[in-house]
């Protein structure tokens, strides 16, 4: 059994996009050599979130107005009205989407729905976030 461990920065533009990272776990993955096992990536920005999506851009815009229409950002949050910022909405958003996801790993590739890709979605941005990524396998 083998461990692989690498840490990622991912520095954002908007306040809130989508950044498809598929690639960059890809690349990590390739570099750990494992050919079986799971792949663990984590952020542990609470303002931030990973999940898996279609890889159509239009739809990762399409999620953002969709959580911008569940989750508002309305100045009667407590959090809202402390010393910590104006961005309770973008902790409830990170809520929402989760900031860890575990994906098999078969014949040294990720394993993937049809149309799936990796996301980290910044919801309080510009900023430079990181993302934790586990390979546990065998060669």
């Amino acid at each position: 059994m083998k461990i692989f461990n690498r840490s990622l920065s991912i520095e954002t533009s908007e306040k809130l996009q989508e950044v498809n990272i598929r690639g960059l776990i890809e690349s990590v993955l390739y570099e750990s050599r494992i050919k079986e096992g799971f792949i663990n990536v984590f952020t542990g920005h609470t303002t931030a979130g990973l999940h898996l999506s279609n890889s159509d851009s239009a739809l990762a815009m399409d999620f953002h107005d969709f959580l911008n229409e569940l989750i508002p950002n309305k100045s009667s949050y407590r959090h809202s009205k402390g010393d910590f910022g104006k961005n309770a909405d973008a902790h409830f958003k990170s809520i929402v989407t989760g900031n860890a996801l575990c994906l098999p790993v078969s014949e040294g590739k990720l394993v993937f729905g049809k149309w799936q890709t990796l996301y980290f979605s910044e919801f309080d941005g510009p900023r430079n976030r990181k993302v934790f990524v586990k390979v546990i396998g065998i060669e």
